[in-house]
């Protein structure tokens, strides 16, 4: 499965330093230069849930890691963007473990017509469809894994789980993704034909 990654420039060593002393402007460049990524992890978690909760996980989000940040050792076992990750994917585990956060219907795919585009269009509507009927834990590591491009070892350490069960969680989401898209758009997923991962 193909997706968008947002790539997340290494933030340098003096703004960080800068940053953890409490630094304004640090602070600032560092949730630019994380905000995308917070965003899109929390908003795919949240596929099909209570959305309305997305803003404000990811502003505190930020609380978080701006308390944090002066603890935050860049010799540790986890990168900075690891580090943000993992308090974006906790925050929004425990608020989907909250009755109110339930599913919501689906999006129907919409659209008839058959040129690449509206393909194209029913293929991403479908995929978010699919990823939103995901069981939360499978969700959590699939988006990890393809959104955010983390490897197997940082999306142990932000799930805290062992590498066995990312790995055997991430391949189920995969068989279960393909099989939703292939019920929900048999024409289009018949065309791409066995292209994976």
């Amino acid at each position: 499965m193909a997706a968008a990654r947002v790539s997340i420039a290494p933030i340098d060593d003096l703004t960080l330093r800068r940053a953890q002393r409490g630094d304004e402007r640090a602070w600032r460049e560092l949730i630019d230069q994380h905000a995308g990524a917070v965003h899109g992890v929390i908003w795919r978690l949240f596929a099909g849930r209570a959305r309305h909760r997305v803003e404000d996980l990811v502003q505190e989000t930020f609380v978080r890691v701006l308390r944090g940040l002066p603890d935050f050792d860049p010799a540790g076992p986890a990168r900075l963007s690891t580090w943000i990750l993992t308090i974006a994917t906790r925050l929004a585990l425990n608020e989907l473990r909250r009755p109110e956060a339930a599913p919501l219907a689906a999006e129907p795919v919409a659209g008839t017509r058959t040129d690449r585009a509206t393909e194209r269009q029913r293929l991403a509507v479908a995929i978010g469809a699919a990823v939103a009927a995901l069981p939360t834990d499978q969700r959590a590591v699939l988006i990890l894994r393809e959104y955010e491009g983390l490897d197997y070892h940082d999306i142990a350490t932000v799930l805290e789980l062992e590498l066995g069960t990312v790995k055997s969680r991430l391949a189920r989401a995969r068989i279960a993704l393909r099989a939703d898209l292939a019920a929900r758009i048999p024409d289009v997923v018949a065309e791409l034909g066995g292209a994976h991962d």
